[in-house]
């Protein structure tokens, strides 16, 4: 099992993926352009350990899940197909599923019950010190970040833990969180996700919300807090599946909450939900900024860290980068959850270049008369693919995982455009329906 940062550093540097970087290396653009050049590299390129980034005495790694092989490691299987095996014999005891209730489904297996978090007083974060962000090596990744405000360090690898004003539903997802001097974070947590929903509880009763952003821990609950699990699924619990064990936890010292004990950093505040700044603009996964706009808030109260802890980061941008490879295991879990919901669904591949606009190849097993217009509305009723442009159907016999691209180049070539293609009712998503091009001419053979 890998507990922590250090642990998954030492397997990676045995594996001989590891590059240190001793050189004096810059956190503003310079850092970043070197990430993004190593993550371009056959394979997906090295871990970049920089260990003097800046003046900052606290070491930085990054494109630490830059690769399929990576990835595996980091979620503790031999390769990204297995963890779908793993996910499916979880599941397997649940005969009929409907989205609205997976999560409290899932939640009763008894083998994910016996993954929930234990509680512990013994904990690597032993350094306690009062707040001051200017002494760890967040990047500006893009020249444009932050302009508006004169903001441009981000953190880029963050799980944000919330809770419920009872402390009864808590949440942990990744937002990007933005450094606005020693002790104050903007952090852009989007309508309708688990600590916007948390923030609004807190705005009704006039009260503040406690936060913890936690730096490192064990890779799966890194995944863990990316994936958009359905409902009110507990992340940290999840996590514990991933790993085949419990995570531990500690509670917090300023901010009623519990944050993972193998941490590197733990940032924790309070948001008042009735104060925002100005967050952005930011260089993102598209190739373009994301606009500014309002954002919560965070006024820390504490900093914890280990005796000597690594910063992780990742730098979005142009495909292939880490992220794409990170999102691929999500598509595997999201193949599971979707031949659970949808009779006659084979599978999903993301091209990388469509990830992050939630747009796939579906393979169906013997698709039938109006049977591809069924699926794409049932899947644009489900917020994984509420945002979805393009969704692209095929025959079940057409998709190999390793000819996506094989498969995409089929469709644009063969598709009538006059007839397979639809779209949502306000004509904002399209769906292609490929299923029959194998059948409509003769294609050439080696």
């Amino acid at each position: 099992m890998i507990s922590n940062l250090h642990d998954y550093l030492a397997i990676i540097e045995r594996e001989g993926e590891l590059k240190r970087i001793t050189d004096k290396k810059n956190p503003f653009l310079e850092i970043a352009k070197i990430v993004s050049e190593e993550s371009k590299l056959s394979g997906g390129g090295d871990v970049l350990l920089f260990e003097h980034p800046g003046d900052s005495g606290f070491p930085l790694a990054a494109n630490l899940f830059g690769s399929l092989r990576r990835v595996s490691i980091a979620l503790c299987v031999d390769n990204i197909r297995e963890l779908e095996k793993k996910f499916s014999a979880l599941i397997s005891p649940l005969r009929t599923v409907s989205f609205d209730n997976v999560d409290s489904q899932m939640s009763s297996l008894p083998e994910f019950c016996s993954m929930r978090p234990a509680v512990t007083s013994e904990t690597a974060l032993t350094e306690i010190t009062l707040p001051d962000l200017t002494t760890f090596p967040f990047l500006q990744s893009w020249p444009e970040d932050g302009k508006v405000s004169g903001h441009p360090r981000y953190i880029t690898l963050p799980l944000l833990f919330t809770s419920s004003p009872d402390g009864i539903e808590t949440n942990c997802g990744m937002y990007r969180c933005q450094i606005r001097g020693k002790a104050e974070i903007a952090v852009q947590c989007k309508d309708g996700s688990g600590a916007a929903s948390h923030l609004e509880s807190y705005r009704k009763i006039g009260r503040k919300m406690p936060v913890a952003i936690v730096l490192g821990g064990a890779p799966c609950m890194t995944f863990s807090a990316m994936f958009p699990l359905p409902g009110r699924l507990d992340e940290v619990t999840f996590a514990g599946f991933l790993q085949n064990r419990p995570l531990t936890m500690v509670r917090s010292l300023t901010v009623p909450l519990y944050v993972p004990s193998e941490a590197e950093v733990v940032l924790e505040g309070y948001i008042d939900p009735h104060e925002s700044v100005i967050e952005g603009p930011f260089g993102n996964h598209t190739g373009s900024y994301s606009p500014p706009s309002p954002a919560p808030l965070i006024r820390l109260t504490c900093i914890r860290r280990r005796e000597k802890p690594i910063i992780p980061a990742t730098v979005p941008g142009e495909p292939p980068m880490e992220d794409c490879w990170m999102a691929k295991a999500w598509e595997r879990l999201l193949a599971v959850f979707l031949r659970k919901l949808l009779p006659g669904f084979a599978d999903i591949h993301f091209p990388i270049e469509w990830i992050f606009h939630n747009s796939g190849v579906i393979s169906i097993e013997e698709p039938g008369s109006g049977m591809v217009i069924e699926t794409a509305r049932f899947l644009w009723s489900l917020p994984w693919f509420r945002n979805s442009k393009i969704l692209l159907f095929v025959d079940a016999s057409a998709c190999l995982p390793e000819r996506v691209s094989t498969v995409v180049w089929h469709a644009i070539n063969l598709v009538e455009f006059s007839s397979d293609i639809f779209f949502d009712a306000e004509k904002r998503r399209m769906a292609i329906d490929a299923t029959g091009y194998g059948k409509m001419t003769k294609r050439i053979k080696s």
